[in-house]
């Protein structure tokens, strides 16, 4: 295992995940714009920090855990990391009580749903222990006639493990919720009446979502040798071929390429989408990736740039 760097643990615990989080930063916009024909902050807020909080924890315990294997003189070098990293998850955290506090409790129940995945991402879930949850909320008859405590399975189980269903939860999670979230919030003001062209929500949401599952999946492409060593069943690992999977990438996102012709950042997007699936591999670098990430974030921001030049 190599020595953990101040700069490695900086880039994974703070400055990844910002860079993931605007992202959802300029697609929160983007939805907010097409619904209610303006930004609102209060869904904006929650889609960002939950995206922080929710990257940033997962790394802060791994990079933790790397770093107190080390021994204590290392532990000690990055105390000082550990301490501002936690003011930074709470200063996240406060910006999204606040924004929280500030919308719809609709908003906070669609937030809770679609982050407690993300939250809960790489922690060992019971489901026997869920399942007795679920019960004390349950009729006493019902619960006895549905037979939660024999009937479900005791063994844990880890959201980001089920067999080729990450890629495919981190897209949903990231977006149809995000969609959900600033629709929650701006529901009472939608103006129907508005014409956002070239958008349409649909389109939008059906771009995000695919676009997130494709990013995913390219990650696990790039760590296909490894996860095959190791058993992880990612996508990749069960078509058993990097090539197999660019092939069905290269599909879906010409799908979603086809169905928005109409709309030329979709089309441009789902085009430079493509060729990064068969540019990048396992020999490119990490930070290469961000360009997956942002493929649709450069396309946003590029409507917003003409569309304030228009004006």
């Amino acid at each position: 295992m190599s020595t953990p760097t101040v700069s490695g643990f900086i880039g994974a615990v703070i400055i990844r995940p910002v860079v993931v989080a605007i992202n959802s930063l300029v697609l929160a916009s983007l939805m907010s714009y097409v619904i209610a024909e303006r930004l609102d902050w209060r869904p904006i807020t929650v889609c960002v920090t939950c995206d922080i909080l929710a990257v940033s924890i997962d790394h802060f315990k791994d990079q933790k855990n790397d770093i107190s294997a080390c021994g204590a003189a290392v532990e000690q070098r990055f105390a000082s990391l550990f301490f501002l990293t936690r003011m930074f998850l709470v200063l996240n955290a406060s910006l999204l009580v606040i924004a929280l506090c500030q919308g719809s409790p609709k908003m906070t129940i669609v937030t809770a749903i679609f982050t407690t995945p993300a939250f809960l991402w790489a922690t060992p879930l019971n489901p026997r222990r869920i399942g007795a949850v679920i019960q004390r909320f349950l009729p006493a008859k019902h619960g006895q006639e549905v037979g939660y405590s024999s009937s479900i399975p005791g063994t844990p189980f880890v959201i980001k493990r089920v067999p080729g269903m990450k890629a495919i939860f981190n897209g949903i999670i990231r977006g149809c919720g995000i969609f959900f979230v600033v629709h929650s919030s701006l529901q009472a003001s939608w103006k129907s009446d508005f014409n956002a062209l070239p958008w349409s929500i649909i389109e939008i949401v059906i771009w995000s979502t695919v676009n997130r599952i494709i990013h995913s999946v390219m990650t696990d492409v790039r760590d296909f040798d490894e996860d095959e060593k190791a058993g992880v069943p990612t996508i990749p690992v069960l078509l058993g071929s990097p090539l197999k999977t660019r092939i069905l990438l290269t599909v879906s996102q010409a799908a979603v390429l086809i169905a928005s012709l109409g709309n030329p950042y979709i089309l441009g997007s789902s085009c430079f989408m493509i060729a990064l699936v068969w540019i990048l591999g396992k020999d490119s670098p990490k930070v290469s990736f961000f360009l997956s990430i942002h493929s649709q974030s450069i396309f946003i921001v590029m409507y917003a740039v003409i569309r304030c030049w228009s004006l």
